[in-house]
């Protein structure tokens, strides 16, 4: 049986599958498609990767248009994770 990782993120659970990967002989996390299949908050904000492209509506600090998501003023990282929650009115569920 795969070895999962729970993490709540602002009230939504993801469960990360452990990979075990033999070059690095570590367990490496899985990290689902949330842009194909998104998950939620409680309060209807979106779980992003950090790592995802920055959408038509992210902002760096400074103003300028960011490259990607952990970049983004409009995101919130969740603690040792890549992944955090998007703030911007344009991800909400509807």
């Amino acid at each position: 049986m795969a070895e999962i990782r729970r993490y709540e993120v602002e009230g939504a659970v993801l469960e990360l599958t452990l990979r075990y990967d033999e070059r690095t002989k570590m367990f490496l996390e899985e990290y689902p498609d949330l842009m194909e299949h998104p998950v939620y908050t409680p309060e209807g904000e979106r779980v992003m990767l950090t790592i995802e492209d920055a959408c038509a509506y992210g902002e760096a600090a400074d103003g300028t248009r960011c490259i990607d998501c952990g970049s983004c003023v409009h995101y919130r990282q969740a603690p040792d994770s890549l992944v955090g929650v998007c703030g911007h009115a344009s991800h909400r569920r509807a």
